[in-house]
């Protein structure tokens, strides 16, 4: 231990002379107190650019920018020196070519053997501190701007799986507040979720150096650019699984998992991408296959039996019972024919691609048309019109009475014996509105709103022929002209189907 003298003298050490002339990176300004620089050290000039010439005598004001000497910041730290004895500043100085620097200060009082006051200025270059702080905000709000404009959600967790970072994306999925995020655990977030445990396992896997093996329900494949290898994680498969979002509905998701090794400190980044519209469209092509290997087989093999039956009559020469069975076929033909037109105009309808031909038509007269052929090819029934008359719309006029048509068909198909119709006109906020009512089998409160999807049949239906596309290319056609389609239905009592027209 080195031995101090308590005693000994150290202000015969010449501190001034050593802090002004010899340090390289501590500038020094000394000013009177009105700010005149009375003397600058060589590692200000510099650090700088300055000749001494160009600062002794001058109000170091000029050090300052156009902005600060505005505010009066140069003479309000000399007046704080004066009254305080000290001040401490951080703010731009101006070099000699006009550039400026960050720099970061101290002043002090002094008082000499004959009493006058000076200010000794002590001024470190921080420029390149402050640019680098400047460049990390730059930078981590551009990352924040990535990451609320990316759709999919994105989510960081720590060794202890709680959330560290989430995008905007993944807290509306959630239906989460980012202020309550520190809050929240992986596992709470799991909850409801259908294969927990395996996304679970995954992202421990991640954590301890392991690879996600590819099973069932996970993509292998190697990890994308920056995810994977020495360069900053390992990367796993993609699970794919249901999750329940904020407002209860279920989704689907490719989960990829990778992980984030900052040296210290090691998160795993999750990456939530939303694959639901695919998926249902994926199970609206298996409904579609389901439905047309459903709906075609019975006519096909009717068509086939038929056949043999013909040839096998024309081998025997029994040729009296020859039309019976071409009748047969022939039904059989046109039933085939039909399913395969309402695929046609289903697939036209959802792909947009028709073209409207608006003009004004009568209605009353279409209403008419409508209820003759319908009482011609079903002649048991009775179809009575009512509500107002001359109403003369803009719309294509073959469009809506296929509309109307296909209401008249389903009043009928689902009768459950009863033979009256109605078929009601009437005007609400500029619109026309028209409305068939049955009273045959009627709907499941259930089944109402599903009951204009695309190949959708009541239950109680299922056995009766179609393929389930009328009403949903009916409401296609009204929707077209910017009307609307509904139903309202008691089961066992009937049905009362309405579409309606702008005017």
């Amino acid at each position: 231990m080195t031995y101090v003298d308590p005693g000994e003298d150290f202000s015969s050490f010449d501190y001034y002379h050593a802090l002004f002339a010899n340090p390289k990176k501590n500038s020094v300004l000394l000013l009177d107190e009105e700010g005149i620089i009375l003397q600058v050290n060589r590692a200000f000039l510099l650090s700088f650019g300055y000749d001494e010439a160009e600062l002794i005598g001058e109000n170091f004001g000029k050090l300052f920018t156009a902005e600060d000497r505005e505010k009066d910041m140069p003479m309000r730290e000399v007046r704080t020196v004066l009254d305080e004895g000290q001040s401490f500043d951080n703010n731009y100085l101006v070099n000699r070519n006009g550039m400026l620097t960050w720099a970061s200060g101290e002043s002090v009082l002094l008082t000499n053997a004959r009493g006058r006051r000076c200010v000794l200025k002590v001024i470190q270059n921080i420029h390149v501190q402050k640019e680098s702080e400047r460049s990390i905000i730059r930078l981590n709000s551009f990352n924040e701007n990535i990451l609320a404009s990316i759709a999919d959600g994105v989510l960081v967790l720590d060794k202890t799986l709680r959330v560290v970072k989430a995008n905007r994306a993944f807290l509306e999925l959630f239906s989460l507040a980012e202020a309550h995020l520190h809050l929240v655990e992986f596992r709470e977030l799991l909850q409801g979720v259908e294969r927990q445990e395996e996304l679970q396992t995954a992202v421990e896997n991640i954590l301890e150096g392991k690879t996600a093996a590819a099973g069932p329900g996970v993509a292998g494949g190697s990890a994308g650019p920056g995810v994977g290898g020495p360069d900053g994680g390992t990367g796993v498969g993609l699970l794919q699984m249901e999750l329940r979002d904020g407002h209860g509905r279920v989704r689907n998701f490719d989960v990829s998992l990778a992980l984030l090794d900052h040296g210290a400190e090691e998160n795993v980044l999750l990456i939530f991408h939303d694959i639901t519209t695919q998926k249902n469209q994926e199970r609206q092509r298996e409904d579609i296959l389901n439905f047309v290997a459903h709906e075609l087989r019975n006519p096909l093999t009717n068509i086939i039996l038929n056949i043999d039956w013909l040839d096998g009559l024309v081998k025997e020469q029994e040729l009296d019972d020859l039309g019976e069975f071409i009748d047969r076929t022939k039904r059989n033909a046109e039933r085939l024919k039909k399913l395969v037109n309402e695929l046609n105009k289903s697939t036209k309808l959802i792909s947009g691609n028709y073209d409207l031909q608006r003009e004004e038509f009568e209605l009353d007269e279409l209403i008419e048309e409508c209820i003759h052929g319908m009482t011609q090819a079903h002649p048991g029934y009775s179809i009575v019109r009512k509500g107002i008359g001359e109403i003369r719309p803009s719309a294509d006029r073959d469009k809506v009475m296929q509309v109307l048509t296909n209401y008249l068909s389903n009043a009928i198909k689902y009768s459950a014996g009863s033979t009256y119709i109605e078929v009601v006109v009437s005007v609400r906020e500029g619109c026309v509105v028209v409305a068939v009512v049955d009273r045959g089998k009627g709907i499941p409160a259930g089944e109402l709103p599903y009951i204009f999807n695309r190949f959708y049949r009541a239950e109680k239906t299922r056995s009766l022929e179609g393929l389930g596309v009328g009403l949903f290319l009916s409401r296609q056609i009204v929707e077209a002209h910017n009307g609307r389609t509904w139903v309202e239905s008691v089961e066992g009592k009937g049905s009362t189907f309405y579409f309606s027209l702008p005017l």
